[in-house]
């Protein structure tokens, strides 16, 4: 596979990734490559990873030096498995904020189920809560599922999706979902996180099912662009909106079915209203006048851009026990946190199953499944003053260059695109206005090669500074072409011959 690309940037595609464009393993890839593919399969399992907190149940707060703890909903790890008879994959959801230390699970778990790496796609539905502990430490050890309980999980559920594969049909629906808007604001003559109605943001919830032979959906795999943060910095541990979309879908087929929650590309967007969870935020923090409501005052998200690094003193507080005064104040702005990720949740779930059902749905009983990765490069620099977190140039320097892991799904019509960091919107309406199929979406927060790029920012967003912008070590105009090189380069090849 060869590719032609600026001086800029590099694609890098290995000998193995040769093999692995066939969809098949190594050793099988010279008798099959020629074979059609027979009766789709599927199935589909989930795994309960939520961490023990003593004899903490849902919903019951725990006091300690921590402050205030409480699980509001169960973590998982949710998988679907596929096959045609001459190939195979998975789709595979870990309720975390990232896949951080999971890629050697993913690799044992494509020997278990013995189909190729490349066609296996696992991602972070991206919580902020869900107890993946970032460099700041924000994230208390005993508020986290450990590596073993993850990885272990992300074996089981795939290899028990397998032993439940029976026949099916998969088909890919979309619509328009109107809970996500852009994140960096320009304001008050700078730069800071807030919503911007106006700025880009792709509504689409693009949706891939595999149903049984009397309709009743064996996996759902729902793809959208917002940040999950609703409890971020809170004390609580949750799935968050993506946790209770799957569970809603769930649900309402009396655990049938498996729905999947994969994070797009939502690196500069948010869910639509904020502002219970920034009470809630602040309440934890002893501010319980950090998102005051009332109309005509500060907007919250401003408020917190007044300080140098305000973001850093949160993380700072959750070393410190809530102060008592501000007990009332959390549970009333818990209250209405909680009932504003159901209604996002239960939104996102129906809209899935509606747009299954959709009269142009094109459900396929033998499809293709080939899959690819590839590598691009990108210069990298260093940033050598991290004082402040947002509406500041802060001074660089040269740094070592950046990999990007890009990959590509083919199922049947259906391409899936995956990016192993968090990509900025515009890049993923770029590929869908240049790929050769309408039915592509891309898939971010992927397991694959570590991801030190920081945030994956667009070109158009170069000159913003906002914190993920000033904060990625991507210098700007590498990132998206790469992608949408790689991305190109990777479908073009996976179609080939197929008609």
């Amino acid at each position: 596979m060869t590719s032609s690309s600026p001086e800029h940037f590099k694609v890098r595609v290995t000998a193995a990734v040769i093999v692995i464009l066939s969809g098949v393993s190594p050793t099988l890839a010279a008798s099959t490559a020629q074979k059609l593919p027979g009766p789709l399969r599927a199935g589909a399992a989930k795994i309960d990873i939520t961490p023990r907190l003593d004899a903490t149940s849902p919903g019951v707060q725990k006091s300690d030096m921590l402050g205030v703890m409480s699980i509001r909903d169960h973590l998982h790890v949710r998988a679907i498995y596929f096959d045609n008879g001459v190939s195979c994959g998975a789709l595979i959801g870990v309720e975390q904020g990232a896949m951080r230390g999971t890629e050697s699970a993913v690799q044992k778990t494509a020997q278990a189920i013995g189909c190729p790496r490349a066609n296996i796609i696992a991602s972070a539905v991206h919580t902020h809560s869900g107890g993946t502990k970032n460099a700041a430490g924000d994230t208390p050890p005993d508020n986290m599922p450990d590596a073993d309980t993850i990885n272990n999980a992300i074996v089981r559920a795939t290899t028990e999706a397998k032993s439940k594969a029976r026949p099916a049909r998969v088909g890919y629906g979309h619509t328009h979902l109107y809970i996500n808007v852009n994140k960096e604001l320009y304001a008050h003559d700078k730069w800071y996180q807030g919503p911007d109605p106006n700025g880009p943001s792709d509504k689409t919830l693009a949706v891939v099912g595999f149903i049984g032979e009397d309709g009743t959906p064996i996996g759902v795999y729902m793809n959208y662009a917002a940040h999950p943060i609703h409890y971020y910095l809170t004390g609580v541990l949750s799935a968050d909106f993506p946790g209770d979309a799957s569970e809603y879908v769930e649900r309402r087929y009396d655990d049938q079915t498996v729905a999947i929650f994969s994070q797009g590309a939502s690196g500069d967007q948010n869910t639509l209203y904020e502002v219970p969870f920034l009470k809630l935020a602040g309440a934890r923090r002893g501010d319980v006048a950090r998102a005051d409501d009332r109309i005509g005052q500060i907007e919250p998200w401003y408020k917190g851009s007044l300080a140098l690094n305000d973001n850093a003193e949160a993380v700072k507080s959750q070393s410190r026990p809530m102060p008592p005064e501000a007990a009332g104040a959390y549970a009333k702005a818990k209250t209405f946190d909680d009932e504003l990720v159901h209604a996002y949740g239960v939104l996102m779930g129906e809209a899935s199953i509606e747009s299954l059902e959709h009269a142009d749905v094109n459900w396929q009983s033998r499809a293709q499944i080939k899959g690819s990765v590839a590598t691009v490069t990108c210069p990298g620099r260093d940033r050598l003053d991290m004082s402040a977190r947002q509406g500041v140039l802060p001074p660089y320097k040269d740094g070592d260059p950046v990999d990007i892991q890009v990959g590509a799904l083919r199922l049947g019509d259906i391409n899936l695109v995956s990016v192993n960091g968090e990509v900025y919107n515009q890049i993923a309406t770029h590929l869908k206005e240049v790929s050769p199929s309408s039915k592509t979406l891309m898939v971010t927060l992927t397991s694959g090669l570590p991801i030190r790029s920081g945030y994956i920012y667009s070109n158009a967003a170069s000159d913003h500074l906002t914190f993920e912008v000033i904060g990625s070590r991507l210098k700007p105009g590498c990132a998206e072409d790469s992608i949408i090189a790689s991305s190109l380069a990777q479908i073009r090849a996976l179609n080939e011959g197929i008609q």
